[in-house]
């Protein structure tokens, strides 16, 4: 058989069975929710949806009798504004939450439950609207998750089968630590702490948290379906920037801590305006740890060399280059011909994870291998960075893990687009 070395190479071993095939490690996928993932696959989905099926899908469920109500994924224009939720259902709160996760609608009864003080700036209350950290305020309220043991089996499963067996996750919003699934679990998990505002990286720290995970998740900006990603000019077709979640004294002391405690920074960072705060705080302090920015979707050129300065990770979703098509242009203008620089980004040999950001893809990685290879990415350099290249930050021991479970192609995957056996 030929099987994968650590430099994700193919060697020729002489073997009595599976001779001409290809085996390599399970997969990684850098940056999803595995609860949140794991919810969405136990519910109804709201995802390309019209407003009449999304009311007929929030009548089927209200026929349980639930305390409140949570769905996902509704996009434009099927859009559950608070008027709509309320002709429905006013006597229980109820949520639904736009597919990027970034941009939510609420019912009257949500909006009379929950105390928005402080975070008014991210509540729309005529059309019920709510955004970015507002949505932790409803989750810090009424919970997160509906079964977290329940969704968390259900995602395991998903990706597994898909031959995912390696995960970097963030899933502590309203639960602790203690409550986390993990502890037998057959995919390999990298937990990231995400935080709201600095006062919550001083708790946690307090409560040892860093003592058991070792990366730090924040969030800079929102998404582009919201006009929320934050950009360094007004979007083609609203005039705003989008919102900048942390100020930047307080997103610097939280680098400045993460390196004083060698942690992993990973943040979230959409718009070329959120990119350009995290350089200019990489500026002041020239970080020496290898932190992150998950998503990175618009970049300039300058921007890409300060990236490769301070050698930060980019950690990207292939499948976002076609979900986001049909609202980018009209978002973004000319600026479209700088999203997505998966090619440019390996070009400079910038390191690059590849992720889906589930639950807002489905993560199928054999779409990626489509997607980039449209970008000149060849096959190889895929595959590479889905199997190995997130050992740098996680640790994990894939090359030893593939003598117990492994993927096995039938023929070879730099070359051709097969489905593997997924062997557990």
């Amino acid at each position: 058989m030929y099987r994968m070395n650590k430099d994700g190479e193919f060697d020729f071993i002489n073997t009595k069975v599976n001779n001409n095939k290809y085996v390599t490690p399970l997969l990684t996928d850098s940056h999803l929710h595995v609860i949140a993932y794991g919810e969405k696959l136990s519910n109804p989905d709201l995802e390309f949806k019209s407003i009449l099926e999304i009311k007929n899908i929030i009548e089927a469920k209200l026929k349980d009798n639930p305390e409140k109500l949570i769905l996902r994924g509704w996009s434009e224009p099927g859009v559950p504004k608070k008027d709509f939720l309320d002709s429905i259902n006013k006597n229980i709160p109820m949520m639904m939450v736009r597919r990027c996760g970034h941009v939510a609608t609420i019912n009257s009864k949500m909006l009379e439950k929950i105390d928005f003080s402080g975070y008014e700036q991210y509540v729309d209350e005529k059309d019920g609207f709510i955004y970015e950290q507002a949505l932790e305020v409803v989750y810090a309220e009424i919970g997160y998750y509906q079964n977290i043991e329940k969704s968390f089996e259900k995602a395991q499963e998903s990706l597994l089968n898909e031959g995912f067996g390696f995960i970097h996750s963030e899933d502590i919003h309203g639960i602790t630590k203690d409550e986390l699934p993990f502890e037998n679990s057959k995919i390999k998990v990298y937990e990231k702490i995400a935080l709201n505002n600095l006062k919550e990286l001083y708790l946690f720290d307090e409560k040892k948290y860093f003592e058991e995970f070792n990366s730090v998740k924040v969030y800079t900006d929102g998404s582009f379906g919201g006009w929320t990603a934050l950009m360094k000019e007004n979007y083609s077709d609203k005039n705003t920037k989008g919102k900048k979640v942390w100020k930047d004294e307080e997103l610097k002391k939280v680098m400045e801590f993460c390196e004083k405690k060698h942690l992993h920074l990973a943040m979230h960072a959409i718009g070329d305006g959120a990119v350009d705060q995290i350089l200019q705080i990489a500026e002041k302090i020239n970080p020496k740890s290898q932190h992150r920015i998950i998503h990175s979707a618009v970049l300039h050129d300058y921007q890409l060399d300060l990236i490769k300065k301070h050698r930060f990770i980019l950690d990207m979703q292939p499948s976002f280059i076609p979900s986001d098509e049909p609202i980018l242009k009209s978002r973004l203008g000319d600026r479209v011909n700088i999203t997505y620089r998966f090619k440019d980004i390996l070009d400079k040999n910038i390191d690059l994870f590849l992720s889906s950001d589930a639950p807002v893809e489905e993560p199928i990685w054999i779409r990626y291998l489509d997607i980039l290879s449209k970008q000149n990415i060849s096959y190889k350099q895929t595959l590479k960075m889905l199997v190995l290249s997130p050992q740098i930050i996680d640790g994990f021991d894939r090359i030893g893990d593939m003598y117990d479970r492994r993927l096995i192609f039938e023929r070879n995957p730099f070359e051709y687009i097969t489905m593997p056996m997924v062997e557990i």
